[in-house]
């Protein structure tokens, strides 16, 4: 029988090893959208060309296939880490909550992608309905992601009364949030844009801002100035952290945060005057989704309402 100890640290090991997992089946998901391998199965879902065993298929229905068998792995893991979040917690324990909403949004990203495969909102299509769309499937990725860092974070560091959002010492961390919401969105239409209108040349690129021929253009111009600002709300929420809260573990974070922001103003020119290498937009896609959860992580730690939390890190 394991000791106490190993048994209490078991479940937030398996809390962060589905978080990291998730984040490597995200990362192949833009890999696939980059790619424009999405309708490598065809209209079909959930099944891949008509089969549920690919031999001999072509490079787009390999990236698909093995997205949709690594999200429904997601979805077994996640389901698995819910039902032991509500065994191993009492109710109203905020990491039963977190698990279930990571459940709830993980049933969501299946949903969406059901949605794009069925309906043809994959790929090099431009219509309406994937551009507006997209926002939506990005918001729940990111509250996927978020539910998941907070039941791993809340578990490990054993908070069980975290400050409402509500109240208002959490304004920060809400405007931090929204901000790299905007973000997101803004980003996947530059992204999607990137990939349906490619530019040969740097001259050829800024030709297309002066004679937008699709809607994507100009909403891919707000991009810019959305990361202009949601950089300064993350420095500022990274300033907020270092001065107002005793917490090690935020001091830190704030560090790191402001860091990835900061590191996203070099990374995402540098891809636009490189003409969108895919290594290089898959690198921003990661450290977008690295400063998310920091900001997440450095929220939590901001609002967890008691200082035990470092101890758990053996700060």
């Amino acid at each position: 029988m394991s000791p106490p100890g190993d048994r209490e640290r078991s479940f937030p090991r398996f809390a962060w090893g589905v978080l990291g997992y998730s984040l490597v089946v995200i990362l192949w998901g833009y890999f696939l959208r980059i790619s424009e391998s999405g309708d490598g199965c065809g209209t079909d879902w959930p099944l891949c060309r008509g089969s549920a065993i690919l031999t001999g298929a072509p490079f787009p229905t390999w990236v698909e296939f093995v997205h949709r068998i690594s999200s429904g792995l997601v979805l077994l893991l996640v389901a698995a880490m819910a039902i032991w979040a509500f065994r191993r917690h009492p109710r109203r324990h905020p990491v039963r909550r977190a698990a279930a909403a990571a459940l709830l949004f993980t049933v969501g990203e299946s949903a969406f992608g059901a949605i794009l495969v069925v309906f043809g909102l994959v790929a090099s299509d431009v219509s309406i309905a994937r551009i507006m769309i997209r926002p939506f499937h990005v918001t729940n990725t990111f509250l996927l992601m978020a539910s998941l860092g907070l039941t791993a974070w809340w578990a490990h560091r054993g908070v069980e009364h975290p400050t409402s959002l509500w109240e208002p010492r959490a304004r920060p961390v809400v405007f931090a949030a929204l901000a790299v919401f905007a973000l997101a969105w803004t980003g996947s239409w530059t992204g999607l844009a990137s990939t349906a209108f490619p530019a040969e040349t740097l001259s050829q690129g800024m030709r297309q801002y002066l004679q937008p021929e699709h809607v994507l253009i100009y909403l891919r111009m707000f991009h810019p100035f959305v990361a202009l600002a949601a950089v300064y709300l993350l420095l500022r929420l990274a300033a907020a952290a270092r001065r107002g809260t005793p917490s090690v573990a935020a001091k830190r974070l704030s560090l790191a945060v402001g860091g990835l922001a900061l590191s996203q103003l070099v990374v995402g020119p540098l891809t636009i005057l490189l003409l969108q290498p895919a290594a290089l937009r898959l690198f921003h896609l990661l450290v977008a989704d690295l400063l998310w959860l920091g900001v997440v992580f450095l929220g939590a730690s901001m609002l967890e309402g008691h200082p035990a939390g470092d101890r758990a890190l053996g700060s």
